[in-house]
């Protein structure tokens, strides 16, 4: 088994490092290159993102129902997306499991970027949504 990763920030040389850094703390013996693939998924730069990125979190929403950021997890399986439509000799067979990693509060920074994907947002008015004993009503 080996790990992809897809870094979003920094370069994969950083992350194979921080990993190596981990390994030796624990003594394990391994070589962080010969357990994990780390490739750059950056695009643009940190937090900035393509029309195709952006494109492609909407489609993922649309399609399965899993909100992706665009800042960390989008990029991330963005990338690999990608490397599987690049590279499908290397996934051929196997097993994939995406490691959503949170980061849904970056949406808030890009809601004026991708509108025109999604056309209005509403942030919901927790106050008036939770549901209590009596019904819905205020919070506090």
């Amino acid at each position: 088994m080996q790990v992809r990763a897809y870094c979003v920030c920094d370069d994969p040389e950083y992350f194979y490092e921080f990993t190596q850094g981990l390994l030796d703390g624990i003594l394990a013996g391994v070589d962080s290159r010969d357990i994990v693939d780390i490739q750059n998924a950056k695009g643009l730069g940190y937090a900035i993102n393509t029309a195709e990125e952006l494109a492609f979190v909407k489609q993922i929403a649309q399609s399965t129902g899993v909100v992706l950021d665009p800042v960390y997890s989008g990029k991330a399986a963005y990338g690999m997306m990608k490397d599987m439509a690049e590279n499908p000799a290397k996934w051929e067979g196997r097993k994939v499991l995406f490691i959503h990693t949170g980061g849904l509060l970056g949406l808030y920074d890009k809601t004026e970027q991708m509108s025109s994907l999604v056309g209005n947002w509403r942030r919901m008015d927790i106050h008036e949504s939770v549901p209590r004993k009596e019904g819905t009503g205020k919070m506090f």
